[in-house]
């Protein structure tokens, strides 16, 4: 038997294997294997050695060791697997049971493991826990696999496991399960194979290092204390790691051997080690270390062990890390040599730095606490030493110079150091730092801060930057200190659950791409100064320090001290202003020794897709000059805005504590500032300056402010800005701010060389007269606080407070008030806000508008005819208002030049704003995609991660990446079990096949459980649904946040085409709307649904305003008319319409001279001639039956053949006061434009008086033009409680003129023939009538009813021809739909004969030669009937020419006619079963259909309690033949005790063919949950993706 390569050494079985022995002691240290072996072994065993325990309680924990025939660098041939089993959180998840574990890889596998030794904890596998192991085996290879179960011992052996994590060398594989492993739970398995995610999460790669450190063998060399070393090479440095196990280490002679994981530092030069000098027996005496390191990798698919790769370092010390020995140090750093004691690198060797630490001279300047010092330098840093020897008694004593002596191997030229103290004694002030050596001569740090909690920034931590050679700490401003420091907004998120906060002090640090931050203390809370760190609570720190770069990863730990010290960190952010990056952290773990694995440490990564990206920032260095005169100083909060040619500053607030408020700002003083703000450029153009206006002290007088920035590597650049004035109320002209233009420019080198710069095209100061014309309505007057903002493109005046007025009482209703404002020049103006403050009794106010003049009298007039008030209107008290005049598109590119920075030019002896560009034409082919995304209905299905989608195609490709904004102030932005709607732009991919859906979200709390997705593209009308079904989750399902989704069904909608829609509004008194205005197209192919334009909050409709706006409409053809309404309580008045098709960029103005009154509509025609209206004489005609007369509200809509009349309310009859009694006839007449021939008519009530119920006989409508009179019969009731209690009823005119308008006779070659042949088949004829309808490029038709009268027609085996010359041309054909239309009197219930079998179908449009076959072969049944189809689709089988000798054609039959009856349609409401589901408010349905709509109808049943909690109600309604059904609106009224109401679902079934579509809502219809709304449209439930649902009899040519 020869040895297979290695032994394996384990305490669980006893086999002997060719390359495994196993020993059953309890207890074994190895030290030369062969001495247990079998003889013929030893020869191949010879040189191996272990030298490692195999106990639950030494070294590592393992009792399994795999053993290799070379010793040497041993721990460098394993890979260490960390391993964590995170326990479910549900109820009895835990388990006693004994839990283990195979790992699998294509190499092999690890055998059974137990999983006993958690490392920081005994109570393993408890409930919603996560325990941690380490396992050191020979490479696996790839991880495949793993395998995991237990022995189902125990009281509780039942396990709920939620995944398991598996690190290799920095890579992550996540295996989830979210199954239990229980005899009683789910499918009874107690083990399960379990594979990883497709995408391994990859953080800081690491390799394995072996230290052997020996203790000397010296009385009381060993120690008690934690050891620890950092490794440092050409490539950078490692990590401090602490370096124990659960053996005694570090005893006197001993050498002790462990296995560290860190970057690759390359060639290695030295090493730091030392202790914490805790313990009874810290003191140490080291005799050396020997470091073995390996060049390859640790990865998941690393090579074979390849010894060449192993290379040797040795590190001689023989000293003494004490307190009480040798020079009393207890770190050392020691330089790598060969064997031979050679150093490895002759130029490194240890030096002894020289450290003067000065104190300032300021009170309370020294302090007591510890103090830490790092150096660094081009050869890495020394480490943070502590400074306890000096040659000073007490140390760091106020203007006293403390002198240490630090040793470390040579740092080389100096950079920087970073010093702290430890806040354990008072705060310090620190001057500066010195540091020499023999061979170096000084270098100074200079500090100038405080170094406190409660002093300057709050940070007791600074990195200070060392002094430039030949420059003086006098000739160096704090920008340049500051600039080479980066301030990180650190903000920690404590979890929210019971016992989350902590007392413990928390630090953290910062690696970055170019260095790390070093430990940091977050003590000096921004945004909680009093308990930080409690739970649900979010606390924001400020840590300066040197540029690490982005932040890749953050340390974070605690000092386990205080009675609650387990602390439940979910996140950490971090912003970095001068990246412009923000970044987030997930942590969602415990640290702590109670809770979670115990650990008190954890290393968290940056979750980089979450990444925030924005305008980065730039330090500017801002020197105030307070005046030296009486009460100059303020207490007010001072800010300033800088104005450059890249942008301005926002506006920026100096000396932001409260705790500061007393030490800037004084008489005489000068204060220097260093803030860092967006990038606005170098090229300051002004500074606006102002304060808060309050405190005791708040007045101020400014002498001037002094701004610098850097220019790049060159120096600095500064500014002066002379000020000399107040800022006070009851000072100068009372404002509390002022701008500041430049005096003097200064261009400084980095040697100290000034250059005075010439001011090129710098702007003036000017003033600017301010009228503001309150107006003429009663209570217009306001006694509130008023202010102004001015923006032109050359900048923004700030808000200025109108205070003085030529009036003494301003404001008053119809009163003109002048005021001034002095500020710099702003340019052409495009807009102002302006506000009251809602004080004093008579606030609210009327604003007729305001009126801005220059010195060189330009005017700029803002209309505003508008409220600002809380109790009136809209109720704002803030608006923006824009120049009479000026386009939105002009008016929108100057904001947008205006943000990007005033790059200041004089073209044409004007000044003016290069950032500020004419409006371009776009040139994108771009078209809308509207997304709505269904979100479960669970507690914790909602998130609010940024979500992003991307369409694909099948042939044409995908989209990027597309965002789906959300209100950046919304509580969340997917919100459980509500569908959201969102408009996205993106080139026309074709027919979309499947979208991924994607999000940034990183924390449990983020998880997204997503229903259905579907995509409307307005363009084609097709709308796309993906059902999803699943979670997109970093914690749960299969952990991805990205998902493809395949559609799953789709809908043929009506195409839109994109328009644009021009709106004039007139330039007299009150002619501007605050509401929304509503509009409705009409063409020559139909009309549009009303469309809502938002107003805004006011801003678009004013008076003088002209705006553009985006609109999607049907083909309509040619427009012929628009309907106009507002939504609000204003009028409007708007002079001129113009809409243009992108497509054919065909404009079509409308003008008018005609008020749009609140409440009603206008409808403006094509042209300037509006008036061309004709009388309509409507007669109402009320049934003689008992009680039949109304009390309630009337209205109806005529609908013709150029459009509808719009609601017309019938209120003033022409022969009676009291409308509508029992046998009167009521005429009402209206001046309407021309409708052309009625066909059909809307007529309803509301339902309200003492006796609502209402017999109508029937109406007759004269159109007084043409003197044709229209006849609407009904004879039915308009009741909720008689008849079949409907309110709303469609009639159909009974006596249509036989010639079209204008009495010109129908053409035989107009319209369509068509052919219907009946098959063979026994009993194939039938008796009732067929319908059928076209579907073509231009939309469908009208469905056409072929009535059978006694059988003439449709009998077994002929071939019936109809002319229909009425039909809508459709265009080019491509689908017939036909279904039985039952005779009339026919009984459904007795009739023998429900069926026909068509054989097929020919269509032709008259006189032409060409004809359309459509194949049917099957049999059509009446609706209803079971088991049968009740209508068929047919798809164009062939075409050919017309037969003029078709036997059909010899009889040629009577045209038919369009349908002359009404359609039924069924309602079925299904309410959702949820607490409170039921509403008792009343219900509407609207349906909308090929270019018609059914009409807002309300859903009642008098006498039944309708819209209950899980009930189905069920309403019949009749109305015309709306054709294909695209979608429903479903709403209510909100009144009742109970008015929210949680719809499931509507169905709609055409009782005429039988079809039925499913409406699917799922969603809340109230004021106060979901989206807040009392009403949702609602579209069916599409055809398969795959394929036609509706089957096709043909195929399509």
């Amino acid at each position: 038997m020869s040895y297979g390569g290695q032994l394996l050494l384990s305490c669980r079985m006893a086999i002997i294997w060719p390359c495994q022995v196993v020993l059953t002691l309890p207890r074994i240290i190895l030290e030369r294997i062969h001495e247990l072996i079998w003889p013929y072994l030893i020869d191949n065993l010879d040189n191996s050695s272990i030298s490692r325990w195999l106990a639950d309680d030494e070294d590592d924990g393992s009792t399994v060791r795999e053993v290799f025939a070379d010793s040497e660098a041993v721990l460098l041939r394993t890979t260490r697997y960390k391993i964590k089993v995170k326990t479910g959180d549900v109820l009895n998840a835990g388990t006693d049971a004994d839990v283990y574990m195979i790992l699998f890889g294509d190499k092999g596998n690890t055998g059974k493991i137990p999983l006993k030794n958690a490392i920081h904890t005994n109570n393993k596998f408890e409930r919603d826990r996560t325990d941690s192991f380490e396992l050191e085996r020979e490479d696996l290879g790839k991880l495949e696999r793993i395998q995991i179960g237990h022995n189902g011992k125990g009281a509780s052996s039942g396990w709920y496991l939620d995944c398991v994590e598996v690190d290799i060398g920095g890579t992550l594989f996540i295996f989830p399960c979210d199954q239990w492993l229980s005899k009683n739970e789910g499918d009874g398995k107690i083990e399960r194979d379990l594979y990883p995610v497709e995408d391994s999460t990859k953080y800081l790669a690491k390799i394995p290092y072996q230290l052997e450190i020996s203790t000397s063998d010296l009385p009381s060399a060993g120690t008690d204390a934690d050891v620890f070393v950092q490794i440092y090479g050409s490539e950078g440095k490692g990590e401090q790691v602490k370096v124990n196990n659960k053996s005694d280490n570090f005893e006197r002679g001993g050498m002790d051997t462990f296995k560290v994981e860190c970057r690759d530092v390359g060639d290695v030069y030295k090493l730091r080690i030392g202790h914490n000098g805790k313990g009874t027996q810290s003191g140490w005496h080291l005799e050396k270390v020997l470091l073995y390191k390996t060049n390859q990798a640790v990865t998941p698919h690393k090579a074979r062990w390849d010894k060449s790769s192993i290379r040797k370092y040795h590190f001689t010390c023989n000293r003494w890390l004490a307190r009480s020995e040798d020079d009393g140090e207890i770190v050392r750093e020691l330089v790598a040599t060969d064997e031979d004691g050679n150093p490895i690198n002759p130029n490194l060797k240890v030096v002894n730095y020289s450290v003067s630490v000065s104190t300032s001279d300021l009170t309370g300047a020294g302090t007591d606490s510890n103090v830490f010092l790092t150096l660094y330098g081009e050869n890495g840093d020394s480490g943070e030493r502590a400074l306890r020897k000096s040659d000073n008694m007490n140390k760091f004593e106020r203007a006293q110079v403390d002198t240490f002596e630090l040793s470390c191997v040579d740092l080389g030229t100096l950079s920087r150091l970073r010093i702290r103290h430890d806040n354990t004694g008072t705060a310090w002030h620190c001057s500066h730092v010195t540091v020499k050596t023999e061979s170096m001569a000084e270098r100074i740090f200079p500090c100038r801060r405080w170094l406190a909690t409660k002093e300057d920034d709050g940070q007791i931590s600074r990195d200070l930057p060392v002094l430039p050679e030949g420059r003086t700490m006098e000739s160096v401003g704090e920008l340049e200190l500051a600039a080479q420091r980066t301030t990180y907004h650190v903000t920690v998120y404590t979890g929210d659950m019971v016992g989350a906060g902590t007392d413990s002090d928390v630090l953290i640090q910062l690696f970055g791409e170019n260095e790390d931050s070093g430990a940091v203390q977050l003590k000096s809370c921004k945004s909680n100064s009093i308990n930080k760190f409690e739970r649900d609570a979010k606390d924001t720190f400020y840590v300066e320090c040197v540029d690490v770069g982005v932040v890749e990863r953050v340390k974070v730990w605690t000092d386990g001290s205080g009675a609650g010290a387990d602390w439940y960190l979910e996140r950490i952010t971090i912003d970095m202003p001068t990246l412009g990056i923000k970044r987030t952290y997930p942590c969602e773990d415990w640290l702590g020794k109670g809770e979670g694995d115990g650990t008190l440490e954890r290393t968290l990564y940056a979750a980089v897709e979450a990444d925030k990206s924005y305008k980065q920032s730039v330090r500017w260095e801002l020197t105030f000059y307070t005046s030296d005169i009486l009460h100059a100083g303020t207490d007010a909060k001072v800010w300033a805005i800088l104005y450059g040619d890249k942008g301005m500053s926002g506006k920026v607030t100096l000396g932001k504590e409260q705790k500061d408020k007393d030490k800037f700002f004084e008489r005489g003083s000068v204060d220097v500032f260093t803030p860092e703000v967006p990038d606005i450029g170098t090229e300051l153009v002004k500074l606006q300056i102002g304060h808060s206006g309050k405190g005791r002290g708040d007045g101020w007088h400014c002498s001037k402010v002094v701004a610098r920035c850097m220019d790049g590597d060159n120096g600095t650049i500064s500014y002066t800005f002379p000020c000399d004035r107040w800022l006070d109320r009851e000072e100068g002209d009372g404002q509390l701010q002022v701008d500041l233009l430049p005096e003097r420019v200064v261009k400084q080198s980095v040697e100290g060389k000034e250059e005075e710069v010439e001011v090129k095209n710098k702007l003036t100061t000017e003033q600017y007269t301010v009228k503001v014309h309150t107006g003429d309505k009663f209570g217009a007057g306001t006694d509130a606080n008023c202010y102004i903002s001015v923006y032109g493109t050359l900048g923004d005046s700030g808000e200025r407070k109108l205070m003085k007025s030529e009036n003494r009482d301003k404001f008053q209703r119809n009163q003109v008030d002048t005021f001034t404002i002095d500020c710099v020049e702003l340019g052409d103006l495009y807009k102002i806000v302006l506000r009251e403050d809602d004080t004093n009794v008579g606030a609210d106010w009327f604003v007729a508008s305001v009126s801005i003049t220059d010195s060189k009298q330009k005017e700029v007039v803002f209309p505003c005819e508008q409220w600002f008030s809380k109790s009136k209107a809209d109720k704002q008290i803030k608006r923006t208002l824009h120049p009479k005049g000026l386009s939105m598109e002009d008016i929108d590119a100057a904001q947008k030049g205006a943000k990007q920075g005033i790059s200041l030019a004089v073209v044409d002896g004007q000044k003016v704003n290069e950032n500020v560009k004419e409006k371009e034409e776009p040139a994108s082919t771009d078209i809308k995609y509207v997304v709505t995304i269904e979100t479960g209905p669970d507690d914790d299905m909602g998130t609010d991660a940024d979500a992003y989608i991307i369409l694909k195609s099948g042939t044409t490709g995908a989209t990027e990446e597309l965002s789906l904004y959300h209100d950046p102030e919304g509580d969340e932005e997917f919100e459980e079990g509500m569908k959201q709607e969102f408009t996205v732009e993106a080139p026309d991919i074709g027919e979309i096949t499947s979208i991924v859906v994607g999000h940034n979200g990183v924390l449990s709390s983020e998880a997204w459980y997503i229903k259905c997705i579907t995509v409307l593209v307005p363009t084609t009308g097709a709308r796309y649904t993906f059902q999803c079904e699943r979670w997109l989750a970093k914690d749960r399902g299969d952990r991805k946040v990205v998902v493809e989704f395949a559609a799953t069904a789709v809908q043929d909608m009506v195409a839109m085409v994109p328009h644009t829609l021009t709106l004039a509004t007139a330039d007299e008194d009150n002619a501007g709307t605050a509401g929304d205005v509503v509009i409705k197209v009409f063409g020559d192919k139909g009309a549009s649904e009303e469309i809502t334009l938002d107003s805004k909050s006011g801003t678009r409709f004013v008076r003088g305003m002209t705006v553009t706006l985006p609109v999607e409409l049907p083909d309509l053809g040619a427009p012929s008319r628009v309907r106009v309404r507002v939504s609000g309580k204003d009028d409007w008045l708007p002079t001129q319409l113009v809409l243009k098709n992108m497509d054919s960029l065909v404009e079509t103005v409308f003008g008018n001279t005609e008020w749009v009154l609140k409440g009603a509509a206008v409808d403006i025609t094509v042209g300037e001639d509006t008036t061309a209206k004709t009388l309509y004489k409507i007669s109402v005609i009320t049934s003689d039956l008992f009680a039949c007369g109304t009390d309630a509200n009337v209205s109806l809509i005529l609908h013709g053949d150029t459009g509808d009349s719009g609601t017309l309310e019938l209120k003033k009859s022409a022969e009676h006061t009291n409308k509508f009694e029992r046998g009167h006839t009521d005429t009402f007449e209206f001046n309407l434009l021309p409708l052309g021939v009625i066909r059909r008519l809307r007529i309803w009530h509301d339902d309200k008086g003492a006796s609502s119920s209402w017999h109508l006989a029937k109406v007759l409508v004269t159109d007084t033009g043409t003197g044709s009179e229209f006849s609407f019969p009904c004879d039915k009731w308009f009741s909720s409680r008689k008849g079949d209690k409907t309110l709303s009823r469609d009639l159909l005119c009974d006596n249509l003129p036989e010639n079209k308008e204008g009495g010109e006779s129908v053409k035989e070659e107009e319209g369509y023939e068509v052919i219907v042949t009946i098959s063979n088949k026994k009993e194939a004829g039938t008796s009732h009538g067929i319908w059928m309808s076209l579907e073509g490029a231009e939309g469908t038709s009208d469905k056409h009813v072929i009535e059978n009268g006694a059988g003439r027609f449709f009998s077994k085996g002929s071939s019936d021809l109809f002319r229909i010359a009425n039909w809508k041309d459709v265009g080019s054909i491509n689908h017939l739909r036909l279904g039985l239309a039952p005779r009339e009197g026919a009984d459904s219930g007795k009739d023998p004969i429900k069926q026909c079998h068509i054989s097929q179908i020919s269509v032709n449009r008259a006189g032409k030669t060409e004809a359309f076959v459509f194949v049917c072969n099957h049999w059509l049944s009446l609706p209803g009937t079971p088991g049968r189809k009740s209508y068929r689709k047919l798809g164009i089988t062939t075409s050919q020419d017309v037969n003029p000798d078709h036997p059909a054609r010899i009889r040629a039959g009577p045209a038919g006619r369009m349908e002359n009856s009404l359609t039924k349609y069924s309602v079925a409401v299904k309410t959702g079963d949820k607490f409170s589901a039921g509403t008792d408010a009343n219900v509407f349905i609207t349906i909308y259909g090929a270019g018609k709509d059914s009409g807002k109808q309300a859903l009642v049943k008098a006498g039944e309690n309708l819209f209950e909690r899980n009930q189905l109600s069920t309403f019949d309604l009749e109305m015309a033949d709306l054709g294909v059904i695209s979608k429903i609106r479903i709403e209510h009224d909100n009144s009742g005790v109970g008015a929210s109401w949680h719809c499931e679902s509507v169905a709609v079934t055409n009782n005429t063919t039988g079809e039925t579509l499913n409406f699917v809502c799922r969603e809340w219809i109230d004021k106060k949950k979901g989206n807040k709304q009392l009403f949702r449209v609602l579209w069916p439930e599409g055809r398969k993706a795959e394929g036609q649902g509706e089957e096709e009899e043909a195929t399509e040519l």
